[in-house]
């Protein structure tokens, strides 16, 4: 095995370093002991700079997880406020902006109402609510929910204006087509029709709209072909196109993976320049180091890893492919396909939960396509302001492809292979682990055709082994003849599912929404399919914040609702109104849910306690106007609060019954499951639906008044999706980590 470059070993350790520092892994007797046991691992080895780098890493991550607390996304207070902000993307859906007067570094993502639609550059004044989300490496991050923009004013400059004009160009060129036209210029995003994102994800081509080392490399392809058919040397061409990869990198805001693209062409012009040898893993260490170095936190960017694994991919793939097979063009174009695909994957279940099979037949109509549309799409933009007549000749042609890409991905999403979205984590990654491993083994040793469909036959048998083998132990089986509630690890959020004793099934919220996450597509819709489920008998949405109807419009795309049940309360959120789209979409009926409504299916009974029509305190807390549904099967009772706190516990004391079961309200807050709210229904389990988050949750205060009440707690985020099954005369509760079983007589 060659010897790696010693610059790739310095990004190793260096990587490594950040991420240990960022992650909080940083106990002085703890990283002491991982220093000492490393330098006298590679003590006087070849891959020593792997310590150094390490140790310098080490101290940069802890550096900038301290410095942390001052980024926009960790100081933005909570709930409504007013901000100054000036916007950087233009367009409408999301994009980010700058946070003024509120003493805090850096920028942060923001969602417009629906009918805004806010040029770059601007200053604007608005109403907005401010939603953290945990990511990797505990970074802190979030998105801005604007819900009003009371004025709007600022003349933007140079570059702002020359978004706008992008903008302004698409809209006029290609109509409807000009979302996914922007997407491919500049990454953005927000316009795009959801089913079209959807479609994209599922078939594997997400590459193509994520800017990218792709969109980088073909624009410094073109520019170079460009000089040199300008006869201008090739040395010199070449470091232009490089520079001009770099430009329209600063010019997207330095997303981490365009970035390493640009370094790398750089560094690969600059050796050719010098004449000398490309070394595909120097370049590729050189240009992720820099990276690292200029942005500690990209560590934790999941498209910085999709870049590196996806060139990595490509390279190996059509490495063996040439020796192995031949050099023809469909050789390359599959063997460098299958290696993308391959290393990608398991980033891909891990993060985002689905990895499609087909991009690898896609990908090599896919790749060739967007290399063509992107520079006709460019020069359509670019020819607007000076010859509106030659930059609309260019938008035919340009229409014409945006069409034939549409056409392809939607055909390939109803196509076999393409994404079926699983749970994101560990359990979805180490199938794509295997896979990996398996191709290493089949491609190791420069392998002939015959010893690698001799490996290929191997590796498929154990995989069918190991399919049996799991297919034969499934994760839930619901009982026949009693009542079963699952309370789902969606993170911080609510989703239950119940299934009565014949069969049928009730959800009650739909768990959280995010830019890279969409717990109804990624984990409940997944599950449903598993268990069996064709339809959902009843939707109960208890309030409409997007930690509760996020996933809702995912789930209504994979399977049909009978009836819709939701406190009515209307809410400017793009989760709650995409909720509400898919149920016109889809003819669902949908009714309001207020105290008092009752109803029955195979012996189950549900019961409305909260809100009361007429509700006094109607919108003043969305949380409080949460539905509270009682779910009663023989003398067993489980009480589902929603996000419900003090007030509506008061509210509705007179109608409250002992319960078995509590899903405790609002995750655990210090403002819900209040001591008199306890001791009237003096539950003997509870259910903590939580994630990662920086509210708190579930508060100490809550925690001890459910213990203080005798029950037994659950959570979500240390027991994985909690189960109870009950005969309506016991119940049992399951987790990852405990069990227990109890009567149902107080």
């Amino acid at each position: 095995m060659a010897r790696p470059p010693g610059v790739l070993l310095l990004a190793v350790g260096y990587g490594a370093g950040l991420a240990t520092g960022l992650s909080r892994l940083t106990d002085p007797v703890f990283a002491a002991l991982i220093l000492l046991t490393l330098a006298v691992l590679v003590w006087r080895e070849w891959w020593f700079p792997i310590f150094p780098a390490l140790c310098v890493g080490l101290v940069v991550g802890g550096h900038a997880r301290h410095g942390a607390g001052s980024r926009c996304a960790a100081t933005l207070p909570l709930g409504e406020q007013r901000y100054r902000i000036r916007s950087l993307d233009p367009g409408e859906g999301t994009g980010r902006v700058v946070v003024s007067g509120r003493g805090c570094d850096g920028t942060v993502l923001a969602r417009w109402p629906r009918t805004t639609r806010a040029p770059a550059g601007v200053s604007l004044t608005v109403t907005a609510r401010w939603t953290p989300v945990a990511r990797l490496l505990h970074r802190p991050d979030g998105m801005l929910m604007i819900s009003l923009v009371d004025s709007v004013g600022g003349t933007p400059g140079v570059v702002a204006s020359l978004r706008n004009q992008i903008v302004r160009s698409t809209r006029d060129l290609y109509g409807p087509r000009a979302p996914l036209a922007n997407a491919l210029i500049a990454g953005w995003r927000g316009e795009l029709d959801p089913d079209l994102r959807s479609a994209i994800a599922s078939v594997g081509l997400m590459h193509l709209l994520a800017i990218s080392g792709l969109h980088v490399a073909l624009l410094a392809g073109w520019v170079l072909l460009v000089l040199r058919l300008c006869r201008i040397p090739r040395h010199g061409a070449e470091c232009v196109a490089a520079l001009a990869a770099l430009g329209y990198t600063a010019f997207l805001g330095w997303p981490s993976a365009a970035l390493r693209a640009s370094f790398f062409l750089l560094l690969a012009a600059g050796c050719r320049w010098r004449q000398r040898q490309v070394r595909f893993d120097a370049c590729l260490g050189a240009s992720v180091l820099l990276v690292l170095i200029a942005d500690p936190w990209s560590v934790a960017e999941p498209g910085l890893w999709l870049s590196i694994a996806g060139l990595s991919g490509v390279i190996a793939g059509l490495r063996w492919g040439v020796h192995a097979l031949g050099t023809s063009w469909w050789i390359n174009s599959v063997s460098g396909s299958i290696g993308a695909v391959l290393m990608t994957a398991p980033i891909a279940a891990g993060m985002f939960g689905q990895v499609a099979p087909i991009g690898i037949a896609l990908n090599i109509v896919g790749m060739p396509l967007v290399a063509t549309l992107l520079p006709v799409l460019f020069a359509s933009v670019l020819l607007t302001p000076f010859t509106h007549s030659f930059a609309a000749a260019f938008a035919v042609s340009g229409n014409g492809l945006l069409a034939l890409l549409e056409l392809l991905v939607r055909i390939g999403s109803k196509a076999p292979g393409s994404a079926t979205p699983t749970q994101v984590g560990w359990t979805a990654v180490w199938p794509w682990i295997g896979a990996l491993l398996a191709a290493v083994w089949v491609a190791w040793g420069r392998t002939t055709l015959p010893e690698a469909v001799r490996r290929v036959i191997w590796s498929a048998t154990a995989a069918l082994v190991l399919s049996l083998v799991s297919a034969s132990r499934p994760a839930f089986v619901a009982g026949d003849h009693g009542l079963t509630l699952l309370f789902l690890d969606v993170g911080q959020g609510d989703a239950t599912l119940i299934r009565t004793p014949l069969g049928h099934w009730i959800e009650v919220d739909a768990g959280p929404v995010g830019e890279r996450y969409d717990a109804g597509r990624r984990m409940i819709a997944p599950l449903l399919a598993r268990l069996g489920v064709r339809r959902i008998d009843l939707f109960v949405l208890s309030h409409a914040h997007r930690d509760h109807v996020g996933g809702g419009a995912g789930v209504l795309e994979r399977f049909p609702v009978d009836l819709a049940l939701e406190p009515g309360m209307l809410f400017a959120d793009s989760a709650y109104e995409d909720w509400l789209s898919a149920l016109a979409r889809h003819h669902t009926r949908w009714r309001r849910a207020v105290a008092g409504s009752q109803w029955a299916i195979d012996g189950v009974t549900f019961r409305v306690l909260h809100p009361p029509s007429p509700w006094p305190r109607q919108g003043e807390d969305l949380n409080e106007d949460s539905i509270v549904l009682e779910v009663s099967f023989g003398a067993f009772r489980a009480l589902l609060t929603g996000d419900a706190g003090f007030v509506a516990e008061s509210a509705m004391a007179g109608a409250l019954r002992t319960a078995n079961l509590l899903k405790v309200g609002h995750h655990g807050s210090r403002t819900a499951t209040g001591a008199e709210f306890l001791a009237a229904i003096r539950p003997q389990a509870a259910i903590v639906s939580v994630g990662r988050n920086n509210y708190g949750h579930p508060s100490p205060e809550a925690l001890r008044r459910l213990a203080s009440a005798g029950a037994a707690t659950w959570r979500t985020d240390v027991e994985g999706t909690v189960s109870v099954t009950t005969n309506g005369r016991t119940f049992d509760v399951k987790g990852a980590r405990s069990i227990a079983t109890f009567e149902t007589g107080h």
